[in-house]
């Protein structure tokens, strides 16, 4: 395998407050704590030391080995767990949803990002240790958004009633279908086996789709010391009921995160409110599913449920905290009140949703983290790497727009020039001289010339126009070509890491492709990785 580093171009930002982010402009300051540096990680651990308690830590790693109970991990992530009850210790998390057997690339990428920025930091520290966390949302009750994945031309979805279940507490059942249709796609490559094993041994009939995807990811990050959260634990809960209560007492989600909306349209006028607050914002767990609480100004009623005023909801959320689910925009907080966490490592969307919430952090006393961009990442197989190298055109000009990669081909590198009219003059310019000898000899001779003039300028336009049809054949196939390299870069129009899974190319690789990337995907935020398999 061969990596190449591409600076990322502004146009596929696309948004000026990720822009300014990446560039570190002042102007986000307002919405954030800090940029990230190695200055800011370390006076972010500090402020964490001495506000995430020693009960916090002494929970957090109780419910953690509690998860991974029934699950073999490597000694490093059993290490990496046991750390956390150390007030030195501090997380670098990403998050996701349950996606089927990781869904996208760009869930591996992000993994195996805070893995390599945990790595760096710790050979960097001295006084404190970092450890690699995945948040899975759990609790996330929207199933249609993870119960599909894509592998080659294939779509596999797994068609089931989720009754509104939170989407880790779905059980695995009415599932061969999906395992066999997903194997089935699998390129037979070195690994193929090596997959399917992990695939049969995480997915069993009966889990739940939590414990399966824990499993599967676990699999195949331990060695680097992943630690997986399920954080959907009535133990975890009660480190956040002073937060759900702030949420009835003052409504804090929505004051704080509807200013902040404010400022971030004033001052970037492009700005796009990725989530806007409800007046109460966590669901309460059913039997009926996640239900969504609202308020009517005498009381909190719940979907399909009860009713309660007041002092009987407080009373419940002391009672029985883990009935109580945040949502997306509350998600955030619980996360940071129930990890020592310092950095949060997401997508464009993601950060502009985390922006939204500085001020709420602040009103709950939460230290906000420090944001970081997650990296995106191309990876090319040995077939359309040799197509690029005959291309002539160099990787950078595939990651843009399909229009301005085919203009930039036309434009540099078609030098045959089909303009005729430079001949059709000379030819003109012959017969003009004919003509004034015609007339000093045999007048008669004038309407033979024009009659050959007219036929051999007729001559010249059928063979531009031969030529011309051939020279666009030969464009239209080299600009196929160059289509069929665009199209594995940005299947059905999105980009690779949006869409393909990553199993073709561990089935290529095996193990060596995740510890791959976790050595290079470390790169400054205005860059690309470019992943060539082909060694």
């Amino acid at each position: 395998m061969r990596s190449q580093i591409i600076q990322r171009d502004s146009k596929l930002i696309g948004d000026e407050l990720i822009e300014k982010f990446i560039s570190q402009d002042k102007k986000v300051l307002k919405y954030i704590d800090s940029f990230y540096s190695n200055d800011s990680v370390k006076r972010h651990s500090e402020n964490k030391s001495k506000n995430f308690s020693k009960e916090q830590r002494q929970t957090l790693v109780k419910s953690l080995k509690s998860q991974y109970s029934n699950i073999d991990i490597s000694k490093k992530t059993s290490e990496n767990i046991s750390s956390l009850s150390e007030s030195n210790t501090f997380c670098i998390t990403t998050g996701h949803q349950l996606n089927l057997f990781t869904g996208p690339l760009m869930v591996i990428f992000k993994i195996a990002q805070v893995i390599s920025i945990s790595n760096q930091l710790n050979l960097d520290s001295k006084n404190f240790k970092y450890v690699p966390v995945l948040w899975i949302a759990s609790e996330d009750h929207d199933f249609e958004e993870i119960a599909e994945v894509n592998l080659n031309q294939k779509n596999i979805k797994w068609e089931i009633n989720s009754n509104n279940l939170p989407v880790g507490e779905i059980e695995i059942n009415n599932f061969k279908n999906v395992l066999k249709d997903y194997k089935d796609s699998i390129i037979d490559y070195d690994f193929k086996e090596k997959i399917e094993e992990i695939i049969d041994f995480s997915y069993k009939e009966g889990d739940t789709l939590s414990i399966s995807t824990i499993k599967f990811i676990n699999s195949l990050f331990s060695e680097h010391g992943l630690i997986i959260i399920d954080a959907n634990k009535k133990d975890l809960k009660s480190l956040f009921i002073d937060q759900l209560k702030n949420e009835i007492d003052n409504f804090s989600c929505k004051e704080n995160t509807t200013s902040q909306i404010s400022e971030l349209k004033k001052d970037f006028e492009s700005y796009k409110v990725q989530v806007n607050p409800s007046d109460i914002n966590f669901f309460k767990l059913t039997d009926k599913g996640r239900k969504r609480i609202r308020y009517n100004k005498k009381s909190f009623n719940v979907d399909d449920e009860n009713s309660y005023n007041k002092d009987e909801l407080l009373n419940l959320i002391d009672s029985s905290p883990e009935l109580f689910s945040p949502n997306v925009i509350m998600r955030p907080l619980y996360q940071e009140a129930v990890l020592p966490n310092v950095c949060y490592v997401g997508g464009q969307n993601e950060l502009k949703y985390w922006m939204q919430l500085k001020t709420y952090f602040d009103d709950n006393k939460i230290q906000f983290p420090i944001l970081k961009l997650r990296n995106s990442v191309y990876i090319i197989d040995s077939k359309t790497s040799k197509k690029i190298k005959k291309s002539g055109i160099e990787i950078k000009y595939f990651i843009g727009e399909l229009n301005d990669l085919i203009n930039y081909k036309i434009e540099n590198s078609y030098n045959l020039k089909l303009n005729f009219d430079s001949l059709r003059t000379n030819l003109s310019l012959q017969f003009d001289e004919l003509r004034k000898v015609s007339l000093k000899t045999d007048k008669s001779f004038i309407g033979a010339l024009n009659a050959q003039e007219k036929k051999q300028k007729k001559g010249i336009d059928d063979l531009e126009k031969k030529l011309n049809k051939a020279e666009k054949k030969n464009h239209e196939t080299e600009i196929e070509s160059l289509r069929s390299i665009y199209n594995y870069l940005h299947p059905k129009k999105i980009n690779q890491e949006r869409f393909l899974n990553f199993a073709n190319f561990f089935s290529f690789k095996g193990p060596s492709f995740i510890d791959f990337l976790v050595e290079k995907i470390s790169i400054s935020e205005d860059k690309i990785l470019i992943i060539d398999l082909e060694d």
